[in-house]
């Protein structure tokens, strides 16, 4: 059983929302297992831990480099910007 509930609306009236399955919160699991990255700028320290043991155990993304998403778009907006 998934259940999702919000928990804030975001600067584009987008909501924010946690979904839990069977009581486990989808997103740290993602992030634990390597398949998300916590968007740092506004997580706080939301999935701290589960990115921590991610980049320990080099789960996922963590077992190769790679770019963060927030870095990869600035970058990209920055090109954009400058056609």
């Amino acid at each position: 059983m998934v259940s999702c509930f919000e928990k804030d609306i975001d600067r584009y009236d987008r909501m924010i929302a946690q979904c839990d399955v069977d009581g486990e919160d989808v997103g740290g699991w993602l992030v634990r297992q390597g398949l998300a990255v916590r968007y740092a700028r506004y997580a706080g320290t939301a999935y701290l831990i589960e990115e921590a043991a991610a980049r320990r155990d080099q789960a996922g993304v963590w077992a190769g480099t790679f770019e963060q998403p927030e870095d990869w778009r600035r970058e990209d907006r920055d090109a954009r910007s400058g056609d």
